[in-house]
């Protein structure tokens, strides 16, 4: 009989999702008397609060001068979520994305501006990716989680699908499927989530703040008196080997630290190589920092996917990209304009 470890601390697709949200949540407690927007001369005090959801742990900070627009706006944030996840979800059986899989092929529907976003997204960077980066290994990733709970799935045949096979229309915001698909939007919705819950923290007028959803991180203003936020990278020993200090932008880690099954010896991520159908089984974290974290978050598990040397290649090629790899036990690479870590 084959045997079968199952290794999981945490449903998301990064790594820092444990300790380098503590560190964001806790370097900077203090606060500062500073001129704002929303009451000059105000004494900004820090809110933080966290809430299981989407498989991972969400975290907000945010600072303001009120404390009833604070609980109020984290409860509509939370409550957010909650909406996008009826959207996004492949383990919601009337979830808006599994109606578009059951929908009959080669015919365009209309869908929600939130479904069409993240699936246009997904596929623009499919395309740049060359496939490494694929929404339909659906089938695949389902499996994977049957034998994560030890549960041994009737095989099923090789799928030969791909993004390919799905047909955007922008003008009629309409999506069609031209083969039976699953589509699976792990890679990159939490990361859309986030952007969104921080426009939303932007619209109430607050400009200090920082969003975290497993490891998908979008940052604004640093932190009142401070140059930014510290944030913690993991090498796949979940070791921490330093730290950034962010303000205004977005990051993603792709890696296999917390989700992954041991079969027969061998390690075996929750990542599926789109053109294997299979489970990674190299070790490497990849964290990226773009505009939006929806772009860090599907850029993040593209350049885990493919080898090393390709992967720095593709990085370098993005314009509004920086990545870091730290493969397991080897120097780490980055593209030209990662911020400096401090260690």
């Amino acid at each position: 009989m084959r045997s079968i470890k199952r290794v999981a601390a945490a449903k998301s697709l990064a790594i820092f999702c444990i300790c380098c949200a503590t560190v964001v949540l806790i370097a900077h407690c203090n606060s500062k008397k500073i001129p704002t927007a929303q009451s000059p001369a105000a004494e900004l005090k820090k809110y933080a609060y966290t809430q299981p959801h989407l498989g991972t742990t969400v975290q907000l900070v945010f600072y303001s001068d009120n404390d009833e627009l604070a609980a109020s706006l984290s409860q509509q944030c939370f409550q957010h979520i909650r909406e996008l996840n009826d959207i996004f979800s492949d383990y919601i059986d009337d979830s808006e994305l599994n109606q578009l899989c059951n929908k009959p092929l080669n015919q365009a529907h209309k869908v929600s501006e939130p479904l069409f976003t993240v699936i246009n997204q997904a596929q623009e960077i499919s395309a740049k990716s060359n496939g490494a980066f694929d929404i339909t290994i659906g089938t695949q990733t389902k499996r994977w989680r049957q034998r994560q709970a030890e549960i041994e799935p009737p095989l099923s045949p090789s799928s030969h699908v791909s993004y390919r096979d799905l047909k955007l229309d922008p003008l009629q915001q309409s999506i069609t499927l031209l083969a039976p698909l699953q589509l699976d939007l792990g890679g990159i919705a939490k990361g859309y989530i986030a952007d969104q819950l921080m426009r939303r923290i932007k619209a109430a007028g607050l400009s200090h703040a920082a969003v975290i959803i497993g490891g998908e991180t979008v940052l604004a203003a640093a932190p009142p008196g401070k140059d930014g936020w510290r944030i913690g990278l993991e090498d796949p020993e979940r070791k921490i080997i330093g730290t950034l200090s962010l303000e205004n932008t977005c990051l993603s880690t792709s890696g296999d630290s917390y989700q992954f099954i041991e079969q027969d010896g061998q390690r075996q991520a929750h990542l599926i190589d789109p053109t294997t159908r299979k489970p990674m089984s190299n070790r490497l974290n990849v964290t990226t920092i773009a505009p939006s974290a929806m772009e860090a978050d599907a850029w993040a598990t593209a350049l885990r996917i493919l080898p090393l040397e390709k992967s720095l290649a593709l990085a370098k090629q993005q314009p509004h990209l920086q990545a870091l790899f730290m493969p397991y036990q080897q120097p780490p690479s980055k593209t030209d304009h990662f911020p400096t870590i401090k260690h």
